[in-house]
């Protein structure tokens, strides 16, 4: 007699996704004391609004996700966020996400004014991304050409399909440009979760605003289902490299 388990076969390994719904609390900046940003400040802050609306998001996004048989992980599992994780934690998380390897993509969650040339943009892992603090010459920069290449490809896809969902422009960019004026203790061309996590194709999304209080409730589920079909599009569940998937009849 054949064994049940015989009779299954390999599919592929799940997706891991790590999201990070942006912000969540106040965090000092501080040097980071472990990963690929080792020693560049970064902390993080409280937008109010805008952590609620994402954190929303983010929980309707790992729903679906976790529905359609992909692994999820999050940065912050409260709103405000309880951990008080500071961005290079966060990157920090997503590098180890998957059983102690980088996840399969991450994905940043956040909101900006309609009217800021920000909104309804992309960002992906820049090749020679930099980041250096504002009180002394400490430096680190993104050198991972896989990584890059494949957050590109990945953007790429985010961009067409929430174009579609949203029914307006979306562009993408290579990293994202932080002043010294900032005053976030470091300054340069990349976001600390990516520089951080420099195995995991990143995604970072912002999302217009429609009005000052924040995103309605049509407009977070919209958000949500456009992350969620960008997410499918771009890699699917079974694609990543994560645990072994069988399909038993």
């Amino acid at each position: 007699m054949v064994a049940a388990s015989d009779s299954c076969r390999v599919v592929g390994q799940q997706t891991v996704v790590f999201l990070d719904p942006g912000h969540g609390a106040n965090v000092t900046p501080k040097a980071a004391a472990s990963g690929a940003s080792r020693g560049i400040v970064s902390g993080e802050s409280s937008n109010g609004q805008e952590d609620k609306d994402v954190f929303a998001v983010a929980k309707k996004v790992k729903k679906e996700l976790k529905k359609a048989g992909y692994k999820v992980v999050m940065s912050r599992t409260s709103n405000p966020d309880r951990g008080k994780a500071a961005l290079w934690q966060k990157g920090n998380a997503a590098q180890v996400a998957n059983a102690g390897r980088p996840a399969d993509i991450g994905i940043s969650i956040h909101t900006d004014a309609a009217s800021s040339v920000g909104a309804g943009q992309v960002y992906y892992n820049k090749l020679g991304g930099y980041r250096q603090n504002n009180t002394n010459s400490i430096r680190r920069t993104f050198t991972a050409k896989g990584t890059a290449a494949t957050s590109k490809q990945y953007a790429k896809v985010f961009k067409k399909v929430r174009s579609r969902f949203q029914k307006a422009p979306v562009t993408i960019t290579a990293g994202h440009f932080f002043p010294k004026s900032r005053n976030l203790g470091s300054h340069g061309d990349i976001p600390i979760v990516m520089l951080a996590a420099p195995g995991v194709p990143w995604v970072y999304n912002e999302f217009g605003r429609s009005r000052p209080g924040g995103l309605t409730a049509a407009e977070i589920d919209q958000y949500a289902r456009s992350l969620v079909r960008s997410t499918k599009s771009a890699i699917g569940p079974t694609a990543g490299t994560g645990r072994v998937v069988r399909e038993c009849p």
